[in-house]
């Protein structure tokens, strides 16, 4: 019957279709980690490999958009040559006990070291996306809420 007969001819072309049909590369995700300080507020965002973003500034609702391609593309290729994380050169700075916050990223289960003062030229280039992310994302550390004042008894 011409049923099977179509069905004979497609399942023999099937290892050809699989070899030719382009396969979406699989979502990846990179965690970027801003610890806030005594006086501000951390946050996080998330960046999918397929360009997009979200945003959770501590105590507020996640705020998700777009990247542009290339600072999409840039993050990832920079965060591959840098793999693995936790072997990134650390260097230690100065920073303000009130204002001073660390940053890190994590991918493929590696947490990078603080790269808020870079060594070398891959943790660089990781600070450098990291902040080109930060900016599309208009992530900052804003002044923690005062806590409301107590009544004294």
């Amino acid at each position: 019957s011409v049923t099977i007969l179509g069905a004979v001819l497609l399942f023999a072309a099937l290892p050809i279709l699989a070899k030719t049909t382009p396969k979406k590369a699989a979502d990846e995700t990179a965690l970027i980690e801003n610890s806030g300080s005594t006086n501000t507020a951390g946050y996080t965002v998330t960046v999918s490999s397929r360009g997009s973003a979200s945003y959770v500034e501590a105590g507020a609702k996640p705020r998700v958009q777009a990247l542009l391609k290339e600072d999409t593309v840039r993050l990832f290729k920079a965060l591959a040559a840098a793999m693995p994380l936790t072997a990134l050169p650390v260097r230690h700075g100065m920073r303000s006990a009130s204002f001073g916050t660390e940053t890190y990223i994590t991918y493929k289960g590696q947490k990078s070291p603080d790269l808020t003062t870079p060594s070398g030229p891959q943790a660089l280039a990781l600070y450098n996306d990291i902040k080109a992310i930060e900016v599309a994302m208009h992530a900052s550390n804003h002044a923690r809420r005062p806590l409301a004042p107590t009544a004294a008894h």
